[in-house]
Protein backbone atom coordinates (compact mmCIF):
# COMPACT_ATOMS: atom_id res chain seq x y z
CA UNK A 1 0.00 0.00 0.00
CA UNK A 2 2.65 2.23 1.00
CA UNK A 3 4.25 2.21 -2.61
CA UNK A 4 0.93 2.91 -4.65
CA UNK A 5 0.22 5.99 -1.95
CA UNK A 6 4.08 6.85 -2.96
CA UNK A 7 4.63 6.69 -6.56
CA UNK A 8 3.81 9.66 -9.28
CA UNK A 9 0.80 8.46 -11.44
CA UNK A 10 3.37 8.47 -14.44
CA UNK A 11 5.19 5.85 -12.96
CA UNK A 12 2.22 3.64 -11.73
CA UNK A 13 2.33 1.35 -14.64
CA UNK A 14 6.01 0.52 -13.70
CA UNK A 15 4.85 -0.24 -10.15
CA UNK A 16 2.62 -2.92 -11.66
CA UNK A 17 4.95 -4.52 -13.16
CA UNK A 18 7.24 -5.26 -10.51
CA UNK A 19 5.39 -5.10 -7.22
CA UNK A 20 2.00 -6.27 -6.11
CA UNK A 21 -0.99 -3.72 -5.57
CA UNK A 22 -3.78 -3.35 -3.47
CA UNK A 23 -6.56 -5.67 -5.42
CA UNK A 24 -9.77 -6.66 -4.11
CA UNK A 25 -8.91 -9.83 -2.78
CA UNK A 26 -6.60 -7.79 -0.39
CA UNK A 27 -9.71 -6.18 1.27
CA UNK A 28 -11.27 -9.39 1.39
CA UNK A 29 -9.43 -11.42 3.41
CA UNK A 30 -8.68 -8.48 5.74
CA UNK A 31 -12.99 -8.51 6.00
CA UNK A 32 -12.99 -12.53 6.63
CA UNK A 33 -10.84 -11.58 9.40
CA UNK A 34 -12.77 -9.00 10.83
CA UNK A 35 -16.05 -11.42 10.51
CA UNK A 36 -14.23 -14.22 12.34
CA UNK A 37 -13.36 -11.60 15.01
CA UNK A 38 -16.99 -10.73 15.79
CA UNK A 39 -18.08 -13.89 15.67
CA UNK A 40 -15.41 -14.84 18.44
CA UNK A 41 -15.39 -11.74 20.58
CA UNK A 42 -18.92 -10.12 20.31
CA UNK A 43 -19.13 -6.04 20.98
CA UNK A 44 -20.22 -5.07 24.24
CA UNK A 45 -23.33 -3.04 23.85
CA UNK A 46 -22.01 -0.38 25.76
CA UNK A 47 -19.77 2.96 24.89
CA UNK A 48 -15.75 1.08 24.67
CA UNK A 49 -13.54 3.23 26.63
CA UNK A 50 -10.23 2.74 24.28
CA UNK A 51 -7.42 1.31 25.86
CA UNK A 52 -8.82 -1.11 28.44
CA UNK A 53 -5.39 -2.64 28.42
CA UNK A 54 -1.80 -1.61 27.43
CA UNK A 55 -2.15 -3.96 23.96
CA UNK A 56 -5.21 -2.52 23.31
CA UNK A 57 -4.29 1.20 23.62
CA UNK A 58 -1.47 0.78 21.25
CA UNK A 59 -4.01 -1.02 18.89
CA UNK A 60 -5.96 2.27 19.49
CA UNK A 61 -3.30 4.18 18.86
CA UNK A 62 -2.70 2.79 15.26
CA UNK A 63 -5.68 2.98 14.35
CA UNK A 64 -5.78 6.56 15.08
CA UNK A 65 -2.86 7.10 13.17
CA UNK A 66 -4.58 4.86 9.94
CA UNK A 67 -7.74 7.00 10.12
CA UNK A 68 -5.71 9.89 9.82
CA UNK A 69 -4.09 8.63 7.00
CA UNK A 70 -7.29 7.86 5.33
CA UNK A 71 -8.52 11.21 5.20
CA UNK A 72 -5.21 12.14 3.56
CA UNK A 73 -6.39 9.26 0.90
CA UNK A 74 -8.99 10.62 -0.28
CA UNK A 75 -7.06 13.33 -1.49
CA UNK A 76 -4.61 11.71 -3.30
CA UNK A 77 -6.98 10.70 -6.06
CA UNK A 78 -5.42 7.24 -6.63
CA UNK A 79 -5.41 5.65 -9.65
CA UNK A 80 -6.73 2.44 -7.60
CA UNK A 81 -9.40 3.43 -5.26
CA UNK A 82 -8.87 -0.56 -3.76
CA UNK A 83 -5.90 1.43 -1.40
CA UNK A 84 -9.12 3.80 0.40
CA UNK A 85 -11.26 0.14 0.63
CA UNK A 86 -8.40 -1.37 2.13
CA UNK A 87 -7.10 1.21 4.12
CA UNK A 88 -10.66 1.40 5.59
CA UNK A 89 -11.30 -2.17 6.66
CA UNK A 90 -7.91 -2.53 8.05
CA UNK A 91 -8.91 0.61 10.66
CA UNK A 92 -11.82 -1.86 11.57
CA UNK A 93 -9.68 -4.58 11.49
CA UNK A 94 -7.17 -2.45 14.19
CA UNK A 95 -10.47 -1.42 16.01
CA UNK A 96 -11.83 -5.60 16.14
CA UNK A 97 -8.21 -6.81 17.58
CA UNK A 98 -8.30 -4.03 20.05
CA UNK A 99 -11.93 -5.20 21.12
CA UNK A 100 -10.48 -8.91 21.45
CA UNK A 101 -7.35 -7.85 23.17
CA UNK A 102 -9.41 -6.46 25.90
CA UNK A 103 -12.39 -9.49 26.09
CA UNK A 104 -9.24 -11.62 26.66
CA UNK A 105 -8.85 -9.11 29.84
CA UNK A 106 -9.39 -10.16 33.57
CA UNK A 107 -11.89 -7.30 33.63
CA UNK A 108 -12.18 -4.67 30.38
CA UNK A 109 -13.43 -1.16 30.76
CA UNK A 110 -16.46 -0.24 29.39
CA UNK A 111 -18.90 2.79 29.39
CA UNK A 112 -22.07 3.27 30.89
CA UNK A 113 -25.10 1.31 29.10
CA UNK A 114 -26.53 3.95 26.64
CA UNK A 115 -30.27 3.05 27.82
CA UNK A 116 -29.73 3.54 31.41
CA UNK A 117 -30.64 6.61 33.03
CA UNK A 118 -27.92 8.71 34.56
CA UNK A 119 -27.01 8.61 38.18
CA UNK A 120 -29.32 10.65 40.44
CA UNK A 121 -27.15 13.47 41.68
CA UNK A 122 -26.21 13.80 45.56
CA UNK A 123 -28.70 15.61 47.50
CA UNK A 124 -27.84 19.02 48.67
CA UNK A 125 -28.51 19.95 51.85
CA UNK A 126 -30.86 21.92 53.18
CA UNK A 127 -30.55 25.65 54.20
CA UNK A 128 -29.53 26.20 57.69
CA UNK A 129 -32.76 27.25 60.06
CA UNK A 130 -33.14 30.79 61.44
CA UNK A 131 -33.24 30.82 65.28
CA UNK A 132 -35.95 32.38 66.96
CA UNK A 133 -34.90 34.75 69.66
CA UNK A 134 -37.26 34.33 72.24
Amino acid sequence: MGAELATDAAEYDKLEQHFMIVTPDFTGRVESEIVDLERRFPLPDAFVIPGGTPAAAALDVARAVLRRAERRIVGLQLRNPEVLRYANRLSDLLFMLARAEEGTAIKPLTGRRAGRTPATPARTRPAPRRRSRA
